[in-house]
């Protein structure tokens, strides 16, 4: 709502001869080339929100008074593109996306962090270039409450508040990632090439996300498509660790009118790394060489009340992991494992605002991934590799269909909101391990009411209702048959209260609920070594979650900007779903809801802009405890604590960046295939780099875990599914010099 008391500067548009029926007008940052969505702006006493694109459309007279609310920002200037009158561009100064920025994640337009209910974290893609980050993995690492996991052969996994695997959903502008690998997405696969922003929602979103959504939602959001002028980027990457990268992306206009605007993209990107082994005497490395391709194509339609999104996305990733060398009388050999990863998404966005206060969004998409695993027996003399037995090959094949809609109405005052949405999902897992029918249909409606009985609070209760064909009840078995199933309905509860201006609290209450996936209901891998079976009659994950913020957001003056934030968690999960063994005689282990898990704690995070100096100031603690078997005496329990400090300063004149990363992890508890616990010391990563800015080109340089960091701990397998055995946890390749260079143009 626009504060009439603060001071606010009207900014009056006399345009003579006019040319058509209405304008478009977008608000864009201080430079007229970063359009600002979520912008609520008055003109001529009517209050509009920029949408996506940071744009509005206003019906065409000859004076056009803009108010915004001085909290924001200020209007400092204006002007007409191309000499078009029709299309206007206001210049806004003072507004500082990372103090209050823009989320897409909740619902179908974008909205302010301060409107919004969910406890929530923005990743700027200014952050993310200053970090010299090359994966999403590299940026995820600095955040607090969040670990990651390093495995040689399945990539990076990730905690949310103590919730992973399995139960973290991550979504690239709102489609769901598919291929996981035991429970966990490889979140190193993933690239930050054309990377706008990342939103990390804490705490449960199953009402609006379904299944695996129990510990929260990371939504990876790409570049906006309508950027204002065509635009070339060229990026390249090596350091001392053997990585070297490279990859671009393009955007052209196609058309730009007040009626509509129509552009088209391209990107893509090789990423090459060679290995690295603390030991170059072995023939296996610690980390394994890896090459990427990755490329996505667009085409993007808006109008004045509709914008379609249309997107291609291929991915290609070969993993090489050696073992040692073995010698006999006539030959020198070694075992080559070749995995190679192949995602295909394609996805059609539609968004649609019939009138000033509907939104609708349906979005389409059709998701295929496939990870291969060829093992062979390589004569390290002639080079000449021979396939092994067919048992130690495997080919992976998900796919998924993903269709959804949202209807998004607010009255005038603004003091009522309704969501309501559908969802379906069909997915299907393929293995040479797999047992039985595997294809997973779900069909799931979902409505929030968001309502401000007071000035300043809001309230919202939502709920989520969904049919499964593997599991649930039937209501009405005479009536539907017995293949019908209801899953209980899904509640959550949120409210939010301006306690002032600047500050406000949070709190929520959410129900969880994770569906079994195919590989735990129809896994099975039983031959000399392995006994491994999947359970049909598994029963799902459900979960209870509190979460209580308070949050404070103000910018002091045009140079002093300031957040605050501190966050409680509790989360109790029920019918845990666990990998344990059921019968020693046999060695055979199964997937059984025995589990139980309580995770609580809390953050406390804080940003504080002075002039060209921004610090970043974090901690955490987490604390766990678990149920790893079906045996109630066996209960572990452990706790994480966390920090981070970030530094970055600019020399204005001479626009040198100077960039300081790090964040510690202290002790912590892991567990093995077989689900015996480990413990993992603490460790500090940090990162020093510069930067030097042109017109055009800007060139960043560096170290990266300038401590050192290598491998933590030793991990002692007694037995199990696998029986192996390692010397380390992969923390970090040591000290790493880096260079890159970016081209704009």
């Amino acid at each position: 709502m626009v504060n009439k008391q603060n001071f606010t500067l009207v900014c009056v548009l006399t345009v003579f001869n006019i040319l058509s029926a209405q304008r478009l007008v977008v608000v864009s940052d201080n430079t007229f080339n970063q359009p600002l969505p979520g912008i609520e702006l008055d003109c001529n006493s009517t209050t509009f929100i920029t949408n996506e694109l940071g744009q509005i459309r206003v019906s065409d007279k000859n004076n056009l008074n803009f108010n915004i609310d001085s909290s924001i920002g200020v209007i400092v200037e204006t002007k007409n593109f191309k000499a078009d009158t029709s299309l206007i561009y206001l210049k806004l100064k003072g507004y500082v996306s990372e103090i209050n920025p823009v989320t897409v994640t909740t619902s179908s337009r974008p909205r302010l962090a301060t409107d919004e209910t969910y406890s929530l974290r923005v990743i700027s893609s200014k952050t993310i270039k200053q970090m010299g980050a090359q994966t999403i993995a590299d940026v995820i690492q600095n955040q607090t409450s969040i670990i990651l996991n390093n495995d040689a052969s399945l990539g990076t996994s990730m905690q949310l508040q103590g919730m992973g695997g399995q139960n973290v959903k991550i979504l690239i502008n709102g489609v769901p990632i598919i291929g996981r690998l035991n429970g966990n997405i490889d979140i190193s696969q993933i690239p930050i090439n054309e990377i706008e922003k990342i939103e990390i929602i804490e705490g449960p979103m199953s009402v609006v996300y379904g299944t695996d959504a129990i510990g929260g939602v990371i939504n990876i959001i790409t570049s906006n498509p309508y950027t204002i002028n065509d635009r070339l980027t060229i990026n390249s990457y090596s350091d001392s660790r053997k990585n070297y990268n490279f990859d671009f992306g393009g955007n052209k206009v196609l058309s730009l009118t007040p009626e509509y605007q129509i552009n088209m993209n391209l990107s893509g990107g090789r990423q090459f790394f060679e290995g690295f082994d603390f030991n170059p005497t072995t023939r296996s490395v610690d980390w394994k060489p890896k090459i990427k391709y990755f490329g996505k194509t667009g085409l993007s339609l808006s109008g004045s009340k509709f914008r379609q999104n249309l997107t291609f996305q291929y991915f290609q990733e070969k993993l090489t992991d050696r073992s040692n060398a073995e010698y006999n009388l006539i030959s020198v050999n070694g075992y080559n494992n070749y995995f190679r990863t192949y995602r295909a998404d394609i996805a059609a966005i539609t968004l649609y605002s019939p009138t000033q206060f509907d939104d609708l969004r349906f979005q389409n998409a059709y998701n295929y991934f496939l990870r291969r695993k060829m093992n062979v027996r390589r004569n390290l003399v002639t080079g000449n590799e021979i396939i092994t037995r067919p048992s130690d090959q495997d080919t992976t094949i998900n796919t998924q269909i993903n269709l959804r809609g949202l209807w998004e109405h607010r009255t005038r005052n603004k003091n009522f909101q309704s969501l309501v949405g559908y969802e379906f999902t069909s997915e299907s897992l393929s293995t040479l391990r797999i047992n039985g029918n595997n294809q997973i249909n779900d069909f799931a409606i979902f409505t929030s009411i968001e309502y401000v009985p007071i000035i300043g609070l809001k309230i919202k209760p939502s709920i989520r209702v969904a049919y499964n064909n593997a599991f649930g009840e039937n209501p009405f078995p005479n009536i539907l048959g017995n293949k019908f199933k209801i899953i209980p309905a899904v509640p959550s509860l949120q409210f939010k209260y301006d306690l002032s201006k600047h500050l406000v609290i949070r709190g929520s209450f959410a129900k969880g609920f994770r569906a079994p996936t195919a590989k735990e209901l129809y896994f099975l891998f039983v031959d000399i070594n392995h006994n491994v079976q999947g359970n049909p009659n598994l029963l799902p994950e459900r979960s209870d979650n509190w979460v209580a913020s308070v949050d404070y957001r103000h910018r002091i003056s045009n140079n002093i900007q300031a957040k605050f934030k501190v966050n409680f968690f509790y989360n109790e999960v029920n019918n845990q779903i666990q990998l344990s063994l059921v019968n020693a005689n046999t060695n055979l282990y199964r997937y059984i809801n025995i589990g139980k898990m309580h995770t609580q704690g809390g953050s406390l995070n804080t940003d504080l802009f002075i002039n060209q100096l921004k610090v970043t100031l974090g901690g955490s603690i987490i604390q766990n405890e678990s149920n790893i078997s079906d045996n109630i005496s066996e209960i572990t329990r452990w706790t994480v604590k966390q920090a981070n400090l970030n530094l970055n300063y600019t020399i204005k004149k001479h626009n040198i960046g100077i960039h300081y990363f790090s964040r510690f992890t202290g002790k912590t508890v892991g567990f093995t295939s077989s689900v015996s616990p480990y413990e993992i010391p603490g460790f500090t990563l940090s990162d020093l780099s510069l930067s030097k800015n042109w017109k055009k080109l800007r060139i960043q340089g560096g170290a990266k875990n300038i401590f050192n960091i290598t491998q933590v701990g030793n991990i002692v397998q007694t037995g199990g599914v696998h029986g192996s055995s390692n010397a380390g946890l992969n923390i970090g390749m040591g000290r790493t010099i880096f260079i890159q260079c970016n081209i704009n143009l």
